[in-house]
């Protein structure tokens, strides 16, 4: 699978529709540098991506309430969704530093739209990389990682909040699997999604040894949207409350060992803080390209208000902020590489 337009290649139309700002050059990671030759890299490749994603686009998907399929078909086809899966597995295998850089570009142009790619690349895709088995990383897997599918990760419930050694959702063992009962909350892409991972407990006298996680498919039989969450922004992307009525899945979808929901959980939240952090720097930087630009453009006092001493300070100090933000998680990001 080729990589991803995550640099400049001297085209001024970036992959997503943003602004022509980069990361110097001395400054890239060159271990995860894609290079100009890949076909992903391409100017008519770069062109109909910042069509797809183009920020022009968000009052009316956010006023909506759109989920922009086509943005996440072009997102899909520069392979966005399988950052850090092995190219056996159908993802570009990459690693967490890359995947900053991608959703900081995303999310500078969208932020829900960054958010479903965000949970489908962690918690979802690297839980499953890490203790899915071989069957499971070819059925569930594959097509995450090739955008065929958005992932959710069903962990945070109404009275536990993402606190995992407090959930009350169940699974116990049927005849042939497993039935799951419970509600999950502020689900991302639980609607829109195809698949989700979900974190139940499956012997409560255990504690935190006594949780399992699951795949569950999200047209099985007892699985239901209960409500979308009406929230300030980032309409693109689906929060959803999710009531498991009588959850009914194959054995299969157990994912590692009974008991190991925890740890598993606990580790997957690790790495998505990564990419949530990218995520707040894209938006972040939209906001602080427009700043700049209304500061370069109102005139005041026979000039731009940019040329004004006290103007000028707080974009620095805010450019400065941003700057080490960034710088911050990228370390983070190569400590998870090492």
């Amino acid at each position: 699978m080729t990589g991803l337009p995550i640099v400049n290649s001297g085209d001024p139309v970036d992959a997503f529709g943003l602004s022509s700002q980069r990361v110097p050059r001395a400054a890239r990671p060159r271990r995860t540098e894609v290079t100009r030759n890949k076909p992903c890299c391409s100017t008519p490749t770069r062109k109909r991506s910042a069509t797809r994603c183009a920020p022009s686009h968000k009052p009316r998907w956010d006023r909506e309430h759109h989920f922009p399929k086509e943005a996440h078909a072009g997102l899909a086809a520069l392979g966005a969704y399988g950052i850090c899966v092995p190219e056996e597995d159908g993802g570009a295998g990459l690693d967490y530093l890359t995947l900053a850089l991608v959703l900081e570009e995303v999310a500078a142009g969208d932020g829900g739209t960054s958010t479903a790619i965000s949970v489908t690349n962690c918690p979802v895709n690297a839980i499953l990389m890490r203790y899915g088995n071989a069957q499971q990383k070819k059925k569930w897997l594959r097509p995450l990682a090739q955008g065929q599918m958005l992932g959710a990760f069903c962990l945070t419930e109404p009275q536990a909040g993402s606190d995992a050694s407090s959930l009350r959702t169940t699974a116990r063992k049927d005849v042939d699997g497993w039935v799951i009962d419970g509600v999950k909350q502020f689900i991302t892409s639980g609607k829109n999604g195809q698949v989700a991972i979900v974190i139940a407990v499956t012997d409560k006298g255990a504690g935190k040894r006594g949780m399992s996680a699951f795949i569950v498919p999200t047209d099985a039989p007892g699985y239901n949207v209960a409500r979308l969450e009406e929230k300030l922004g980032q309409h693109s992307s689906d929060t959803a409350q999710i009531n498991f009525d009588g959850c009914r899945i194959p054995a299969e979808n157990l994912i590692g060992q009974e008991g190991e929901g925890y740890k598993i959980a606990l580790g997957a939240l690790e790495g998505g803080r990564i990419g949530i952090a990218a995520q707040s720097v894209g938006m972040a930087r939209s906001a602080f390209e427009v700043a700049l630009a209304y500061a370069k453009e109102r005139q005041a006092f026979g000039g731009a208000i940019f040329e004004q001493q006290a103007v000028g300070f707080r974009l620095a100090e805010c450019a400065t902020q941003l700057e080490a933000a960034r710088q911050l998680i990228w370390h983070a990001a190569s400590l998870r590489d090492a």
